[in-house]
């Protein structure tokens, strides 16, 4: 448990910042450009995150657990394969994106003009730049050089505040290309620090052999199931959020896009705060550790620690989301509570759905997994899609367009968290403890309170809110058992006692 905290205070005092950096980002994007040009960015953000998810080939969460389960000669050869993967990515969907630039400016932005195709293709140069940044933070996470990761963070996010203003202006005037930049300048400067540190730890010579060898068979076949894994499911996730974007664009304009975008990032930082932390931590901790019994011990001490954050995080957003919306957006962005609702509750489910997620890629299983995620995928765009074009009929539930969206989001999770329990049981016997289960009962029921407290409220009722709110921040007592209980009276009392 101490060791889990320690990594918790490295890598989520700098999540945290690097959160508080990009909300901060985000408020001056909104400010500037509105839902509007919110809502063109996240266009472009979203072009520029399919192709880098999918350009990621065996993807990162392959690159650290295959780096991590092994040692000496094999880890180096196995550093070839990921050289030789990632440059295949680059290549190849650097030229879907040169090529497909025209079709993607007339079907999903829904404007066919120079400017447009332009900066889609300008997306290349982001492309690559992530491709390269996502490689060199895997070596950092390897090296167990948690701080050091945190620090490639934050400066990424450093720089996209500093240059938030002079680009969000340049793209208030109609420029295209400082979308683009928007993009390009946090990735870069993250790739370059990222770069200096994998120096500093000794990766570059290995990296400069790699290009004078080709990958083993063995090692291809290593990353074929990852590979398989995440192009298909990051082929079809993506492919289905762009499809549900597209038709927000078409029935409710880049402002509806704009007011989904923010309850969608919200709650994708809400949720970031969290699986990067653990993700971090957990994926070389479990690839390494072969003992089932010594693996089943983290998992129960870690899902408990994640359900408590969740519900102090997802519930402090429930409770305050009108004012949450005010300070990193504007009043525009108010009718953003009504899907941010449920998909702050769904976080809940989306946390600890990571963290089986995790388990099953670190015995390098990752395949049946994203098997039984893909019809997921395609059933909450699906819904989308049907609310929006009409076929389905909300109105008669008492919920709008975008609400409905987000109680799919919220009801999807549930399934797809009892399924992947299903599988890690199947394929790991894992089963959690008892106060795992008691945990996420009495941290549920809270977040329903705090949900039921905020649902509707357009200004926050301080006098209520506020006692909410502390009764949520006493969540982490539930992490107290007999024993550590005991050890906290003893504690108090001996400083009382002083």
């Amino acid at each position: 448990m101490l060791k889990l905290l320690k990594a918790i205070a490295t890598t989520g005092s700098a999540s945290g910042l690097t959160l508080l950096l990009g909300l901060l980002t985000n408020k001056i994007v909104a400010v500037t450009l509105g839902p509007t040009g919110s809502g063109l960015l996240a266009s472009y953000r979203s072009i520029h995150e399919m192709a880098a998810y999918l350009g990621t080939m065996a993807g990162p969460t392959a690159q650290v657990q295959a780096l991590s389960s092994v040692e000496g000669e094999a880890r180096r050869r196995r550093l070839v394969a990921c050289v030789w993967l990632t440059l295949t990515g680059m290549i190849i969907f650097s030229l879907v994106l040169l090529i497909g630039a025209p079709l993607i400016a007339d079907h999903f932005f829904r404007d066919s003009s120079a400017d447009t195709v332009v900066a889609i293709r300008s997306l290349v140069i982001t492309l690559c730049v992530a491709l390269a940044a996502v490689m060199a933070a895997g070596l950092i996470n390897v090296s167990g050089a948690i701080g050091w990761l945190a620090v490639v963070q934050i400066c990424g996010s450093v720089a996209a505040l500093i240059l938030a203003w002079p680009l969000a202006t340049a793209a208030a005037g109609g420029l295209q290309l400082a979308y683009v930049g928007m993009i390009l300048v946090p990735i870069t400067v993250q790739l370059v620090v990222a770069g200096v540190v994998c120096r500093k730890k000794g990766w570059f010579p290995s990296l400069g052999s790699a290009f004078r060898e080709l990958p083993s068979r063995a090692d291809l076949k290593h990353f074929t199931y990852f590979f398989i894994a995440n192009i298909g499911t990051g082929l079809v996730d993506n492919a289905s959020m762009l499809a549900l974007r597209a038709a927000i664009i078409e029935t409710e304009g880049q402002a509806g896009n704009g007011l989904f975008q923010a309850a969608w990032m919200l709650t994708q930082h809400n949720l970031t705060l969290l699986v990067g932390v653990f993700g971090v931590y957990l994926l070389p901790l479990l690839s390494m550790q072969h003992d089932e019994g010594e693996r089943r011990r983290v998992l129960d001490e870690t899902l408990p620690v994640i359900i408590v954050l969740t519900v102090m995080l997802a519930g402090g957003g429930l409770l305050f989301m009108p004012l949450v919306l005010r300070l990193l957006y504007s009043d525009a962005f108010l009718p953003a509570i009504e899907p941010l609702r449920w998909m702050l509750m769904a976080n809940f489910f989306s946390a600890l759905l990571s963290t089986f997620y995790t388990l099953i890629a670190a015995r390098g299983r990752p395949l049946i997994s994203a098997v039984f995620n893909l019809p997921w995928y395609v059933a909450f765009a699906g819904f989308g899609i049907s609310v929006l074009t009409g076929r389905l009929d909300v109105s008669s539930m008492g919920l709008s367009d975008l609400e409905a969206i987000g109680a799919a989001f919220f009801v999807i999770s549930i399934l797809r968290l009892a399924v992947q329990m299903v599988l890690c049981w199947r394929l790991t016997s894992y089963v959690p403890a008892l106060s795992v289960w008691r945990t996420g009962a009495v941290g549920f029921a809270v977040l329903i309170a705090a949900a039921w407290i905020g649902w509707s409220a357009r200004e926050v009722d301080w006098l209520v809110s506020v006692p909410a709110a502390a009764v949520v921040c006493a969540m982490p007592l539930l992490l107290l058992n007999r024993k550590r209980l005991d050890l906290l009276r003893t504690s108090i009392r001996a400083r009382l006692g002083r």
